[in-house]
This record gives C-alpha cells, structure tokens and sequence, in this order.
C-alpha cells in the first residue's frame, strides 16, 4: 500500500510541476485517478478504526474526548452543553444516581395551581378579623408571619376588592361566592376601614378569611393601575392591563388585552396606545403610535378583497391607474345585463315572407314586389343586395332608413350593426351619435340610455347589416327578431292549395266566402291527408265544442276538453299530454294551452291563479313608472319610484361562514339624491344619513353611532360574569367625544374634566341647569 502512495504522489508531482503545454496529457490526469480508486479500493476499513470511531456501529474510545460546545442525546434536546460564561448544563429527564449525589446547590421547580383571578396592584392582605364600627368595617390582618414584619401597603381612598369563585352555593352552611368593593377611609399598621355606604352595588359584608385587593384609587392616579391574570371571566385565560381604575368600574380603562373571545374561537390582543412587533435592532417591524398611525418596515402581501388603494400616498401612478381600470371594469360587470331580442323588425331586409294584399285599386308596375317586401317595416331610401357577409344574406346601401320601436324610459339598450363605408348617423330617442366608416365591414355598438320618442333611424353614405337593438348592456349575435316570420314558416304559406275535408254538411264558395261545417289541416299529399294537426270547427251543440285547435287531431282536441271541464285546476301528466291537442279554443271561450305566450313588451292584463305553480323569469308589474320588480337572477324584490329610484329591495344574502338570510333595504331619495337608507338584517338595523354622513347601528347588546368625522357613541347592556354564567347586565356607555357645558342646553348632559399637573385624569357626568 505504501508504495501505490509513493507512485500516486510521483504522479501528482508531475502534474504540479508540469510547465510545458501539452505536458499534462489525458493519459497522465487519468493514471492518478485510477490509481486513487484502486488505493482506495485496497484500504483496510479495519486499520482505520484504530484512529476513527465508527458511524454505523457500537464503537469505544480509549482515551479522553474533549467536547468544546457539548453534546445531545436523542432528538428531545437532552444532553449536554457548554454555556457562554463556560459554565456546563445537563437537561436529562430522568436522573438516577447509583451511589450519592453532591449539590453545592438545588432548587427544585414544581408546578402549582392558582384558581379565579390573579390582580397584580399596588396593596393586598389576608383579612384575619372583622370589627363592626358605624360607618365601617375595621378589618385586621397578620402584621408579622415568622418573625418577618409585613408592612400596610394600603392608602386612604383605595378602591378593595374582595371575591371569590369556587365555592359550590348550597352545599355548605352559609357559604356563599362573595364579592364587594369598598373604598378605603383608614389605615393602620395591622388593620384597614372599608367605608360601608361607598361601595359598589350588592357589595357583601367582610368576613374573616377574606383576601382583599387594593385595585384602584379615588384620587391617587400612581396607584390606579392594575393586571389581572383571569382563567374564569368571558375572556379567559387572559392577561388584562388596566390603568386609571378610580371608581367601581373597569369598563374602558383596559390599555391591553390577551385572551380567548369564547364568541369568535379566537384569541386576541389589543393594544389601546402605541406598540411595537418587530426585531430589536428594527431590520423589520409593524409600529403603531397613535400620533402617526402604523408604520410597517418590511415585506407584505397584499391578498385579493383588499380595498382602500386610492388612501395610499406614494403610489405609483402606474399602479393607481390599473387599479381604477380594473375598478372600472368591475363596475362594467356588476351592471352588465345580456338582451335577448332583437327589437327591430325585418332588421335582416329579407322581408315578411307573406303575400302582398291587393285590391282593385293597387297600381302595379315592373317593380313592385308581390311577396316579401324586403324594406317592409322600414320607412325611408334603400337598396337591398344579397351579401354573403350578412348574417341574413342581405345587406342594404342606405340613404335613410327609419322604424318606430317600443322602449321604455330610463332602461339601458344596446345598439349594434355591421356598415362599411363613409359614415353612418345613429339616432334613437335622445341618443345621436357619428360613426366613421372603413372600406371593409366592422361590427359597431352604442350603449344607450332610453329617453325621448321611439324612433330608431341610421343615415349617411354606407353600406349596412345585421342591425340589432335589444334591451341591456351588452350586444349578442345579430338574430331576426321573434316576431319576424322565418322560412320554414313562408314554406308553409307558400302551399298554394287547401284539401278540405267535409263532414255532415257540404262546401259552398260564394266569391272570396267560403262555408264549411269544418276544416282540418294537416300532411295532406298524393290526394291523402296523412295525419291531421290543426282544424276549425263550427259546430256547436253547447260552450264546450271544440272550435279551433291545433298540435293534434279532432279527437284529441274534445279530450283535452274533457280533461278539464269538470275539474279546471287538472294538471295532466307528460303522458297525458301526449294524447292530447296542445292547443284548444272552445266555442265557450276557453283557451287550453300547453306552452308559452309572448307578448312583446311583456305586459299581461288579468289574473294570473297559481295554485301549486311557479313563475319563472322576471316580473315587472309597470313597463316604465312606479312599478314592483321581482328579479330570479338577482334574487330580490324591488320597488322603484317614477323617477327610476328603488326605494325597497329585499334581497336574499349570505354571511361569511355560508349561512343564507334575508335583507331588507328602504331608501328615501330628494330629487335624484339619496338621503336616508335604511338595512335591515337579522340580527341588527343600519340606519344611514347620507347627506350629513353619519351611521346608527342597532343590535340586541347596543345602539352605536357613527358621527361624520369618526366620532363614535355607544349605548347598550354588557352581561357581567361569574365564572359559570351570566351574573348580571350592566349598562354600557362610551363616548369617543363627550360635549362639553358650552355645547349643550339646559337639561342635557355634559362632561367636566379634572386635570392633574395639565393631564387629564378624570371626568364628572353633570346636567346644565
């Protein structure tokens, strides 16, 4: 083995030493490294261990090993370490010593328990005797426990309190939880007076046995301070800060709070002055005052519902704009409405498909058309072409074209058309635009708001196509309007003979009169009626013959009538329907129908019964005016003025944990302004003034409000725990904002402030004269 070394180093020399290029040729690189691996290779695992302790299996030293910083024992953080004064520490968990054990020192730790409340304060004593006096309770405590002199730590106008948790009421004999809080009125070196009438409300009498906190002071504001480790209030466990403690009262003299809200699941902390959260040498940190607000150093993420972007200085303009684009865009979407019919009539120029009516006195020329007129409905100048760019197949090289159309005041419409050209003028109601034109066809829309009268003209040197104007906010696909006829329909009008079947009667055709007992219409072909679907009947015996019918045969139409006669709230199953006409008109005046009705305009006068039947769609109780919407797609309810405003909307909504619940919104407007609204939800009433910005929010604890420059007043009830329920409510009242005497009359309420060296330290409800 030594002599493959000396060879490998040999090598290794050449290599170092090589000053010539070329010298360290690949052959030369290649020997050293196979000749490592092959000395490796060779190595006795078993004389190594001699020098180095084994990884893989039990090994032993047999001379001293030195730790410089310690050494751990599994993966729990036992075993032993080097401290930085160079002091050693063991942390074992279990310690067994065979023979003795020496300590220069120990101290044992143990954990204990402490019940109820803890309160951190300026005095405390452990009451050992009661005395009785006229106006006080002179009570006693140890001024000396094992030799050790313990002094009276409490001062004439502290707030004591006495209270207990634990005791099960009812088991023992007059035992009871106790609670009172007196003022202090004297103080000796083993005793202190508690004042019997200054006391907070069902304030117990003392006893001996009673431990006795000082927790607050009349006048003393060194001595108003206090923490209280809780494990049993509504907030428990907590840490509670409090300061300025100078009556029976700790409501709003928290300055901060850890704890559990059992109502949320979740803990909290509130900091009620300034703070800090971050490194020591401030590399990162979230810093609070209340002069400056909050300053954050470091990164953050900024999650999507985030709001209040505009409120930023220093952001660039780049980023302002996206933001309100993208704002924009929203706005474009919540308001967004999608139409669905095609309000002009022929807009396609191919036409009625119907025959033109003639009379005696039409003139003809080699012009007029006699089927399908293809301006009809259009008044104005036009030449119409077949185009393979229209959707129709027909465009129309325009002068002017005009149509009278119903709309309704104040809704939205979209206009749009396909033109080439020079330009085009658009007009509808008060809307006018200006459309420059290409050579080449490009689809155009303009959104409209609808005021004025119901006329739509284009005009001006183009070419157009696919016209379109339907109700909402966005354009569809050109399509002909639903009360256009279509081919399939002028396929069947253009049959140029009707078979007649006669049954008990016969025919007479006197000039353009035809009289028939009955027709039926159907696939009449190769002088054979292959099946019957409509037919006219006139006979009658009583009001329930059949006199029109259709998607069926005569049979089917006296069967559905049947169905119905005697018990008119029938619903006939799918099967049912099927042996039945579709539609059926008797000589009686009733209508049966199994389908839609469309009326344009969508406006129905009459009753509608609904028994066990649905609506389905909007419903709109006025075309324009005051009128009641019922909208499926949003969900709501809404009443609008004439103006157009909604004055109520009740809504469905859904909270942030998923529960659905219903809202309901009144609003009251001045002209086109809203003033006042009003939300109500289930659980609170929003009242808002929008004129003078200000809010009031009722709920079942509290009535808050919210004046227009962050002022906040709050009036309501607190419950008061024991530490098993509800011991009591309370009033809650807090004003950011108390008026002082200039600002209030006679016989309403103010606050003066006492001050102390220029602070103030507290404050007197009072009521002008």
């Amino acid at each position: 083995m030594s002599d493959s070394v000396d060879i490998l180093k040999k090598l290794a020399l050449q290599v170092r030493n090589a000053s010539v290029e070329g010298e360290n040729t690949a052959e030369r690189i290649g020997r050293i490294f196979i000749g490592i691996l092959e000395n490796m290779d060779n190595s006795d695992i078993e004389k190594l261990t001699k020098y180095f302790l084994r990884k893989d299996k039990e090994d032993t030293a047999n001379e001293l090993i030195t730790f410089l910083k310690g050494f751990l024992v599994g993966k729990n953080g036992s075993g032993i370490t080097v401290l930085e004064d160079g002091t050693s520490q063991a942390v074992v968990d279990r310690l067994y010593v065979k023979i003795k054990a020496v300590f220069d020192e120990l101290e044992v730790k143990k954990k204990t328990h402490v019940g109820g409340e803890q309160i951190i304060s300026p005095a405390g004593m452990k009451c050992v005797r009661v005395e009785e006096l006229d106006e006080s309770y002179h009570c006693f405590f140890l001024s000396e426990v094992d030799g050790v002199t313990i002094n009276n730590e409490f001062t004439v106008g502290t707030l004591a309190l006495a209270q207990e948790f634990n005791i099960k009421e009812g088991t023992s004999h007059n035992v009871s939880n106790r609670y009172y809080w007196r003022e202090v009125t004297g103080v000796g070196t083993d005793y202190i007076d508690l004042n019997k009438t200054n006391a907070d409300k069902d304030s117990d009498i003392p006893v001996a046995g009673d431990d006795i906190i000082g927790l607050g002071h009349l006048t003393d504001i060194t001595r108003q301070a206090a923490i209280i480790l809780s494990s049993v209030n509504e907030t428990s466990p907590s840490i509670t800060f409090y300061q300025g403690i100078n009556t029976f009262s700790l409501v709003g003299k928290e300055v901060i709070g850890l704890g559990f809200d059992k109502s949320t699941g979740h803990a909290y902390i509130n900091v009620y002055g300034d703070a800090y959260i971050g490194a020591k040498d401030e590399s990162t940190y979230i810093r609070y005052t209340q002069k400056g607000g909050v300053d954050i150093k470091g990164m953050f993420h900024i999650e999507q519902g985030s709001t209040g972007w505009r409120n930023m200085e220093g952001l660039p303009d780049e980023i302002q704009a996206a933001a309100d684009l993208a704002q924009k865009a929203q706005d474009a979407i919540d308001n967004a409405a999608v139409g669905s019919v095609n309000l002009l009539r022929n807009s396609g120029f191919t036409g009625d498909y119907e025959t033109e009516d003639l009379s005696a006195a039409t003139e003809l020329s080699a012009d007029t058309e006699l089927f399908s007129k293809q301006l009809e409905y259009w008044t104005g100048v036009a030449t119409v072409s077949a185009d393979s760019d229209a959707g129709s197949g027909y465009s129309a090289a325009i002068g002017s074209l005009s149509q009278s159309v119903s709309l309704i005041k104040g809704e939205s419409y979209v206009i749009s058309y396909k033109a080439k050209g020079t330009s085009v003028s658009v007009s509808c109601g008060s809307f006018s635009v200006s459309q420059p034109l290409t050579s080449s066809y490009q689809r155009y829309t303009h959104k409209i708001t609808f005021n004025g009268s119901g006329i739509f003209l284009i005009s001006g040197t183009a070419t157009v196509c696919d016209l379109q104007l339907e109700r909402g906010t966005i354009a569809t696909d050109w399509k002909p309007s639903i009360l256009d006829n279509d081919k399939a329909t002028a396929g069947f009008q253009s049959i140029n003979y009707i078979a007649s079947a006669i049954k008990d009667g016969s025919v007479d055709i006197l000039g353009g009169l035809i009289l028939a007992n009955m027709i039926q219409l159907g696939n009449y072909k190769d002088g054979k009626m292959q099946k019957v679907t409509a037919g006219v009947s006139g006979i009658y015996n009583d009001d329930d013959d059949v006199a029109f019918w259709a998607g069926g045969t005569l049979q089917q139409a006296i069967l559905t009538v049947m169905r119905f006669r005697n018990d008119p709230n029938y619903q006939p199953t799918d099967e049912e329907w099927a042996n039945m006409a579709n539609f059926v008109a008797t000589h009686g005046g009733d209508t049966f129908l199994r389908g839609y009705i469309y009326a344009l305009g969508g406006k129905f006068r009459g009753v509608v019964e609904a028994l066990g039947g649905f609506f389905r769609g909007k419903v709109e109780t006025s075309v324009d005016g005051k009128r009641i919407v019922i909208d499926p797609d949003k969900n709501t309810l809404e009443m609008y003025t004439t103006e157009g405003h909604a004055t109520l909307i009740l809504r469905f909504d859904t909270s942030s944990d998923g529960w659905e619940y219903g809202d309901l919104i009144l609003r009251k407007y001045a002209g086109d302004q809203l003033i006042l609204e009003t939300t109500v939800y289930p659980e609170r009433i929003r009242i808002q003034n929008h004129v003078e910005n200000t809010d009031i929010i009722l709920n079942p604890n509290n009535v808050s409000f919210y004046g227009s420059k962050g002022e906040t007043l709050l009036v309501g009830m607190k419950p008061v725990y024991n530490g098993v329920g509800v011991y009591k409510h309370v009033a809650n009242i807090d004003c950011s904002n108390w008026p002082g005497k200039d600002d209030v009359s006679s016989g309403q309420v103010y606050v003066e402030y006492e001050t102390v060296e220029g602070v103030v330290t507290n404050g007197t409800l009072k009521v002008k004269k």
